[in-house]
C-alpha cells in the first residue's frame, strides 16, 4: 500500500517515525488518487447511460416517422364525437345494502379482527 510504503521508507531514512509532512505528503498523494479514480468512474456512468439513451432514440426514429400528435388527438377526438349519444354511461346502481347495515358489518368484522390479535395463539 502506498501509505504503508511512504511510512516504511520514512522511518528507515531517519531511523524513527516520519515527519509530520511527510505523512501528509503521502495521505494528500494517496486522496489525489482516490479522488481521481472516483472521478473517473463517475464519467464513464455518465458516457455509458448517455450512449444507453441515444441508441434507443436514434433506431426508434429511423423505423417509423414521427406522427403528429396533435392530428393524431383531433383523429381520436372526432371518432368520439361521432359515436352515438344512445352509448352514454349507465348511472351507478344503487348498494344492494344501507348504511346503517354497511356500518354494522364493517364494526363486526373490526371485532373479530382484534379479537383473533387479542387471543393468544396456540
Amino acid at each position: 500500500m502506498v501509505l504503508a510504503t511512504g511510512i516504511r521508507a520514512a522511518a528507515f531514512r531517519g531511523g524513527g517515525a516520519p515527519a509530520a509532512n511527510e505523512y501528509t505528503a503521502v495521505v494528500r498523494r494517496l486522496f489525489a488518487w482516490i479522488a481521481g479514480l472516483v472521478g473517473i468512474a463517475a464519467l464513464a456512468r455518465v458516457l455509458a447511460r448517455r450512449s444507453r439513451h441515444e441508441a434507443p432514440s436514434a433506431s426508434s426514429e429511423a423505423a417509423a416517422p414521427a406522427a403528429d400528435p396533435a392530428e393524431e388527438l383531433r383523429r381520436k377526438l372526432s371518432a368520439t364525437r361521432a359515436t352515438p349519444d344512445s352509448q352514454d354511461i349507465a348511472p351507478p346502481a344503487a348498494p344492494d345494502e344501507t348504511l346503517e347495515e354497511r356500518r354494522s358489518r364493517v364494526h363486526a368484522k373490526a371485532q373479530e379482527a382484534i379479537e383473533a390479535m387479542q387471543d393468544p395463539p396456540s
